[in-house]
C-alpha cells in the first residue's frame, strides 16, 4: 500500500539513519514540545507532578534501607538519589515505547516521515524531564552531601549520552513487538522490576558476590548506574574500563535493536 513506503527507510548506518531523520528535525523538536505540554496542561503543579512519584518511591526506599534492612552505605539517601533517577528516566522511557507508534498511528499513515522520528520524540522528552531532575539532584548533593560541585560531574554528559543511546536501544524493538503483540504492554513492568532488582539501583554493586560480579555486569544497567553512582555519590572519575564496557554494550543494544526496529517498522505501521 502507499502509505507504508512513507516509513520504509533503508539505513545501513547511522550516517544514513541521520541523514533520514535530519530533515525532521522540527518534527521531532515538535513532538518532543507537544508531549511536555500535553502532559502539563492545566495543571497548576506542572513539573513538581513528574517528581512526586519517584520522590515517594525513594522515600519508602530511604526508610526501609536505612532503617529496617540496613545497607551499610554511608549518607544512604545520598547514594540512593545518585541512581534512582537515572532508572526513573529508563522506566519511564521503556514504558513509553509499548505505546508511542499507536498512539501516532493516523499521522504515520497520513504524513510522510521516517519512524524513528516518534521513538526519538518520546526518548527526547522523557530526556528533558531527566535532565531537570538531574539538575535538583547535582544542587542537593552540592549542598548537603559534597559541600560542593565536584570536578567528576565534567563526566556527565558521556554518561547522559550512553543511557540515552542505551535507552532508544531498547525503545526501537519494544515499539515494534508491542505493535504486533499487544501481550507486551502486560508483560514489560515485570521485566522492568525484575531489572530493577538486578540493576544496582538501591544497593552498590559491591554487595553482589565477587564471583558472580562477571555475570551480573552484563546487565548494561548495572555498568550504568555504577558509573552514575561514582560521579554523583563518591565525586570521582569513572572507571575508564567499565565506561569502555558501557559504551560497547549501549552501541551493540542500540545496533541490534534498530535493525529489528527498521525490519518491522513498516509492518507496525499498517498495524497500529
Amino acid at each position: 500500500m502507499g502509505d507504508s513506503r512513507v516509513v520504509r527507510v533503508h539505513s545501513p548506518d547511522s550516517r544514513d539513519r541521520l541523514r533520514d531523520v535530519w530533515p525532521f528535525r522540527d518534527m521531532l523538536r515538535s513532538l518532543v514540545v507537544r508531549d511536555l505540554s500535553v502532559k502539563y496542561q492545566r495543571s497548576a503543579l506542572g513539573f513538581l507532578w513528574t517528581l512526586l512519584s519517584p520522590l515517594i518511591m525513594l522515600m519508602v526506599l530511604i526508610a526501609v534501607f536505612s532503617h529496617i534492612v540496613r545497607i551499610p552505605i554511608e549518607r544512604y539517601w545520598a547514594f540512593l538519589v545518585s541512581g534512582y533517577f537515572v532508572w526513573n528516566c529508563v522506566q519511564q522511557s521503556l514504558t513509553t515505547a509499548t505505546y508511542v507508534l499507536q498512539q501516532h498511528a493516523s499521522l504515520s499513515r497520513s504524513v510522510a516521515f521516517p519512524g524513528e522520528v516518534l521513538v526519538l520524540g518520546a526518548a527526547g522528552a522523557k530526556l528533558i524531564e531527566f535532565l531537570l531532575e538531574l539538575g535538583l539532584v547535582l544542587i542537593v548533593l552540592a549542598i548537603f552531601h559534597h559541600g560542593t560541585v565536584p570536578l567528576s560531574v565534567l563526566a556527565l554528559p558521556a554518561l547522559i549520552a550512553i543511557q540515552f543511546v542505551l535507552t532508544v536501544g531498547l525503545m526501537y524493538p519494544i515499539a515494534v513487538v508491542s505493535v504486533l503483540f499487544r501481550d507486551v504492554q502486560h508483560a514489560l513492568p515485570l521485566v522492568v522490576t525484575l531489572l530493577f532488582y538486578l540493576s544496582p539501583v538501591f544497593y552498590m554493586v559491591e554487595l553482589v558476590p565477587e564471583h558472580l560480579r562477571p555475570i551480573y555486569l552484563l546487565n548494561p544497567f548495572a555498568g550504568l548506574l555504577t558509573l552514575f553512582h561514582t560521579v554523583l555519590y563518591d565525586g570521582a572519575a569513572p572507571s575508564l574500563p567499565l565506561l569502555a564496557w558501557v559504551v560497547g554494550s549501549a552501541a551493540l543494544v542500540h545496533v541490534v535493536g534498530y535493525s529489528i526496529f527498521k525490519r518491522y517498522k513498516a509492518t507496525c505501521v499498517e498495524l497500529a
